[in-house]
């Protein structure tokens, strides 16, 4: 099936992933309680970006959300992402990372409805068995079957079972990889908080630069590069998601600031240099 895009709304665009490490080590009720803060600005105005792509053509599309501090924070607390334990009071962690999750994806839902996009939320709970954290099974007809009928798929991380760690937790960027090998989309836009790849930490730097354009030959350099001041790994983990992609054959993957207002339609629309376009030598 051809569809036209896959775009990923990351988890720190929609929440506060920056206060996740204080918040677990302090436990303090304040800090946990900004940590899992949603970002309901940026969901809405995300919402309203995404509309003005639907009504501009731009129908066929998988939407991936990440799951940002809330999810993340229920996991790392409860060890939900070591597999089962047996112990009871893991499982219970699993009920508190679903609530905390659907509140994401309630807000999410919420801002969809409000600016009239045709989405319909599915679960990765539902569709993918893993085994150690890869995907060893999934049925995506029903992704292609609302695609069909005009209709938006949503899809985040989730739990899932696992063959041997009796369940796990699977990643965003596995989906993404699962979805690319079967839709092979013309664009993969990741959204994040930052406009790209900059050659120091645009966070703490002003002399930082963009760099608008990286072929997958210099993607191994550019790694190394960002890696000496990433110190979260954030930046270079989507590197590292960017190149699996790039090896399955595909042609533009985007890294771009879904916070900053109308960058979404400017990116997907035309030829922007106020991201990073990552293509194949």
């Amino acid at each position: 099936m051809d569809i036209d895009l896959i775009l990923k709304i990351g988890g720190s665009s929609i929440s506060n992933k920056d206060l996740l490490t204080k918040a677990l080590k302090s436990q303090s009720p304040d800090d946990i309680k900004e940590a899992l803060a949603i970002n309901t600005e940026n969901i809405d105005r995300i919402a309203s970006e995404i509309r003005e792509l639907y009504t501009s053509g731009i129908k066929k599309m998988i939407i991936l959300t990440g799951v940002g501090s809330p999810g993340h924070f229920v996991v790392l607390q409860h060890g939900i992402h070591k597999g089962n334990s047996g112990n009871i009071n893991q499982h219970l962690g699993l009920v508190d990372a679903q609530v905390a999750v659907n509140r994401l994806r309630q807000a999410l839902l919420e801002a969809f409805s409000k600016y009239m996009v045709p989405v319909v939320q599915l679960y990765a709970s539902s569709i993918y068995e893993s085994n150690k954290m890869r995907i060893i099974r999934g049925d995506t007809t029903n992704f292609e079957r609302f695609i069909e009928n005009g209709i938006i798929p949503v899809i985040s991380g989730d739990v899932v079972p696992d063959l041997t760690m009796g369940y796990s937790v699977l990643s965003g960027d596995q989906i993404i990889l699962d979805l690319v090998r079967k839709y092979s989309p013309p664009k993969v836009i990741f959204g994040s908080d930052v406009d790209g790849v900059f050659d120091d930490d645009p966070k703490s730097s002003t002399q930082a630069n963009l760099i608008s354009k990286i072929p997958y030959s210099q993607l191994p350099q550019v790694i190394d590069q960002v890696s000496s001041g990433d110190a979260s790994g954030r930046m270079k983990g989507k590197l590292v998601e960017i190149g699996k992609l790039l090896e399955l054959g595909q042609k533009e993957i985007i890294l771009m600031n879904i916070t900053r207002k109308g960058a979404l339609l400017e990116t997907v629309t035309s030829d922007s240099s106020n991201c990073t376009r990552f293509y194949s030598d």
